[in-house]
């Protein structure tokens, strides 16, 4: 006897087969989809913190780092905005803080006139406008796969 003639496969034995092959294609793709999810999520949340922190330093922070090229070489201050406001401040001047989109200048008053500060890069603003955009972005993309009723492909 050959073995052709042993197997002998209805077609809903094949449909069968099938029906199974993909219902456990799909729970290995939902769990895919679970992890991805997850992943995105925790890649979101890490992303939101990294650019709030930018954001509050861009505005209080200050720390001090090393300038070899100075002579001497010597430590010297890189301030937020309103820290380098706080120091002038502290100095005794009189000033006042101009901010333009995505520059500020911190402006001294000496004898009633006023003499403009140098413009600086706000990483406040670059980073809520980051911020922004990149929540705009996942949102728009959650609620596009919300209302399509499909799942992004996963990646493998």
């Amino acid at each position: 006897m050959l073995l052709e003639d042993k197997i002998h496969f209805s077609y809903l034995d094949t449909i069968g087969c099938a029906r199974r092959v993909i219902f456990r294609m799909n729970q290995s793709a939902l769990k895919n989809l679970v992890v991805l999810m997850k992943s995105r999520v925790i890649t979101l949340v890490i992303l939101n913190a990294l650019l709030l922190f930018i954001a509050a330093y861009g505005l209080l922070g200050a720390f001090w780092v090393w300038q070899p090229g100075a002579d001497p070489p010597q430590w010297v201050p890189l301030f937020g905005a309103q820290s380098y406001l706080r120091s002038i401040k502290n100095h005794g001047y009189d000033a006042t803080l101009v901010y333009g989109f995505l520059t500020y200048r911190v402006d001294i008053w000496i004898d009633g006139v006023q003499k403009l500060g140098v413009t600086r890069f706000d990483w406040t603003q670059f980073s809520l406008i980051l911020l922004a955009v990149l929540d705009s972005w996942a949102l728009i993309d959650f609620l596009r796969s919300r209302k399509t009723g499909r799942s992004r492909p996963t990646e493998s």
